[in-house]
């Protein structure tokens, strides 16, 4: 092989060898450098980040496979591989001040989610199954440590055992679904699956695996019935990495969704459409009703996010690029207000996450206004309110689906936006109407700031000017079979 077929190869990996070395450096760090500079290394971790961002925006244009044609790199891995940046990225400008006050400013963390992002993106640029589970994996491994990481919680040890536990079974209900698949396909090549569906009759095996792939799929996105451990888990994690779970891991999975039903899948839409729009059904019923009982604000955006994944399971269901398109942007939308939400949690709760009780909150706006605007954006934002990020989101999902022709979807989609209304107006009305319980003695660390601002200007430049990146997001689908 000559120098230059390996720097093609090699090239597409940049990001994230960058991201490895950081991780690895910044271990290194702990455990050889010098103690008293814990907070600096979420600020190496971000340096790592910009770097990968970079190499990444330079592949922008690059469509190529490579590794015996089992990693593709396209601009749908490319921008999924972004918003994984900005997700771990903010997570970090969140860490330090909870890190801190919890007694668990610890180097792992920061390489445990660097090493997350590299399982994301194996995750979103595999073309064959089995790279895809081993990218769920490496993040799967890395999640289940970073939810006990405060570890003398006994509700962070609960969350984690849950979801390792859960998580493990979801994953042998995968691997019997590749198993399917493979007996009759041959083959988990995308490629080798889409060819042999369009050219035979689906077998009663290879449907049965379908389902299980799917299956798999939606725990990994907590779409209902298979959302059961997500309030348990988000409720436990610790807050920032609650937020981080809620996010990365659902870009991920309907990024793959996406290219999998779109790509291999397509011929067999009659079946999996069907299936997607229960599921969506479901997702928002379950989701938005049970956050009305909600009194826990973490166990609250939990049942939330449970409802979010209904909604963006209406673009998928629409099987058109337009619904692919619209997917990514919510996505990038939810990821936005969620992080801020679960940000300003990490905040208020202050050490043991004793104050996550929506009554925490009374008078918030009183005694802590940037907070409590903060906290009313991403809110105001899930919500669906006008000049957000989260109303373009829904406006572009229903769209498509209402373009696929999925009417009876999209009316069930705008009642249930309209039920979650008041649970997230609920805790807008608590930190603004109700008298203050307490003084919010707590401090701020300037890191946090600027992960506010950030994701407070994001959403309001995803709901005033959404045409970057929703262009963005079309472009990622221009070759799938959507």
């Amino acid at each position: 092989m000559t120098t230059q077929a390996l720097s093609v190869n090699i090239r597409p990996l940049l990001p994230v060898i960058v991201l490895l070395v950081t991780g690895v450096v910044v271990l290194f760090v702990d455990v050889f450098g010098a103690k008293g500079r814990e907070s600096h290394y979420g600020y190496l971790g971000l340096v790592g980040l910009a770097l990968a961002a970079w190499f990444s925006l330079g592949l922008w244009n690059v469509h190529s496979l490579t590794f015996a044609h089992t990693l593709i790199t396209d601009k749908l891995s490319i921008i999924t591989f972004l918003i994984y940046i900005l997700i771990a990225g903010l997570t970090f400008l969140f860490s330090p001040g909870y890190l801190r006050q919890e007694g668990r400013n610890l180097g792992e963390y920061y390489a445990l989610i660097l090493f997350s992002v590299i399982g994301l993106f194996f995750m979103t640029s595999a073309q064959h199954l089995i790279l895809f589970f081993v990218g769920l994996e490496v993040l799967s491994i890395a999640l289940y440590a970073l939810a006990g990481f405060v570890r003398q919680r006994d509700l962070c040890n609960e969350a984690a055992l849950k979801y390792l536990f859960l998580g493990g079974f979801a994953s042998a209900i995968f691997l019997m679904g590749l198993a399917f698949i493979y007996s009759v396909v041959g083959s988990l090549y995308f490629q080798d699956v889409a060819r042999f569906v369009s050219t035979a009759s689906p077998s009663a095996t290879l449907l049965v695996g379908v389902v299980l792939v799917l299956v798999g799929f939606f725990f990994k996105v907590s779409a209902a019935p298979f959302h059961g451990w997500a309030p348990d888990v988000y409720g436990g994690a610790p807050a920032p990495v609650a937020g981080f779970m809620a996010t990365a891991a659902k870009v991920a999975v309907f990024a793959v969704m996406l290219r999998f039903l779109g790509m291999a899948l397509y011929p067999l839409k009659a079946h999996w459409v069907v299936i997607v729009t229960v599921v969506s059904v479901a997702s928002m019923v379950i989701g938005n009703f049970a956050a009305l009982r909600q009194e826990n604000i973490k166990r609250l955006l939990a049942y939330s996010s449970i409802a979010h994944a209904g909604y963006a399971l209406v673009g998928v269901a629409a099987a058109s690029r337009q619904g692919g398109a619209a997917v990514i942007f919510y996505m990038l939308a939810y990821s936005l207000m969620n992080l801020g939400a679960f940000g300003v949690v990490s905040l208020v709760g202050r050490q043991g996450e004793r104050f996550v009780d929506i009554s925490d909150y009374a008078g918030l706006a009183a005694k802590r206004p940037v907070l409590a605007a903060a906290m009313a954006i991403c809110f105001f934002s899930l919500a669906g309110i006008p000049g957000t990020a989260g109303f373009m989101g829904k406006f572009y999902v229903f769209a498509s689906g209402i373009r696929s022709g999925l009417i009876p979807l999209v009316i069930i989609a705008v009642f249930n936006s309209a039920v979650a209304a008041y649970y997230y107006l609920k805790v807008v009305y608590v930190m603004y109407m109700v008298e203050p319980k307490e003084e919010y003695a707590f401090s701020i660390h300037p890191a946090a700031v600027i992960a506010l601002l950030i994701v407070v200007v994001g959403i309001f430049q995803l709901g005033i000017f959404p045409g970057s990146a929703l262009s963005a997001s079309y472009s990622s689908f221009a070759w799938l079979a959507f």
